[in-house]
């Protein structure tokens, strides 16, 4: 019997690669985008699966996605793929805002998903699993993981996570942070591997939570991949740019090609839980095709940050704050 699985951003990249695989092994997939052409591209590109509308950076758009969801036939998810992503321009030093006021990357990358999951957690059947799409550079360690951003994703105090910035000061002296560890300066590459970070602490701190009930929690990185959505708004920016950047880290054999990130995560899907145990963050080095584990796609540790359970704790507690929990 095919599963029934849920995953946002998939009308490109990796989300849309893992649909084709996974629709054609006879599972049913429900596309999360962020507007109803988003979802129809989802459903045309992948050969079929429900188009629903669910924009990660607006609160009542997931709301009302999350409420349509129950009252479907397919109400009941054996698997729910939190996936969809942004990264700013690197050259960005002013953010970005969601629907609600908050930081575009964190308020999509995060907090949108968190909101989503705790929204389902109740629609997740005995078993069920939840895979994250994160990425190996949420470790300043990792190769990339320092390149460009400050010495690399760390969320300090949490100081800056919930900041409204659509709102004026409240004095001429009020300074607003623009990042979640409270810095004042924005940093367009620092923020997504701060989000990175985040969706493995996310993971850290659902599985103890949920791991009760039966719920599986497994993360992966899909690789290096430039020519993804991930990358919208650097190519709007300057497509040129982005394009000799992506063949050069091609040459490098340092970047992978979307189908393999999509096959990772059709294998995070559909394997069960001696394969990737619950809990797993699962990568590859950089270039390599490997798409199972016993190709050399694995299970590897994560930051000294991410295993931070105190952290973890701290993060869910104030993101369920931010998002009305």
């Amino acid at each position: 019997m095919g599963l029934t699985v849920v995953i946002t951003g998939s009308s490109q990249g990796v989300g849309l690669e893992a649909a084709k695989i996974l629709l054609t092994e006879g599972h049913t997939v429900i596309h999360a985008c962020r507007n109803q052409e988003r979802a129809q591209v989802a459903a045309d590109g992948a050969g079929g699966g429900i188009p629903l509308v669910c924009d990660l950076a607006d609160f009542s758009s997931i709301r009302a996605f999350a409420a349509t969801l129950k009252a479907s036939p397919y109400g009941k998810i054996d698997v729910l793929c939190l996936n969809a992503g942004m990264s700013p321009s690197p050259q960005a030093t002013k953010p970005k805002l969601t629907k609600d006021g908050y930081e575009e990357c964190i308020g999509t990358n995060h907090l949108g998903h968190f909101l989503l999951a705790n929204l389902l957690q109740d629609q997740l059947v005995e078993g069920a699993r939840i895979v994250v799409t994160a990425s190996s550079i949420h470790d300043p360690k990792a190769p990339g993981g320092n390149i460009g951003g400050n010495n690399g994703a760390t969320l300090g105090d949490l100081s800056g996570l919930g900041i409204r910035l659509d709102r004026e000061p409240n004095n001429d002296t009020e300074t607003l942070p623009v990042m979640i560890d409270g810095s004042m300066e924005y940093s367009g590459t620092k923020v997504y591997k701060d989000s990175k970070l985040c969706n493995i602490l996310f993971c850290r701190e659902a599985l103890k939570r949920w791991g009760g009930v039966g719920i599986k929690v497994r993360s992966f990185s899909p690789g290096f991949i430039p020519t993804s959505g991930l990358f919208r708004v650097p190519r709007e920016q300057s497509w040129i740019k982005v394009a000799l950047f992506a063949s050069f880290m091609r040459l490098l054999g340092v970047a992978v090609p979307v189908e393999v990130g999509g096959a990772r995560m059709a294998y995070m899907v559909t394997s069960n839980d001696v394969e990737i145990p619950s809990g797993s963050f699962f990568s590859a080095p950089g270039g390599s095709r490997a798409i199972t584990k016993a190709d050399g796609f694995q299970d590897h540790p994560v930051s000294g940050e991410a295993q931070n359970d105190a952290l973890a704790s701290q993060l869910w507690e104030a993101s369920a704050k931010v998002v009305g929990l």
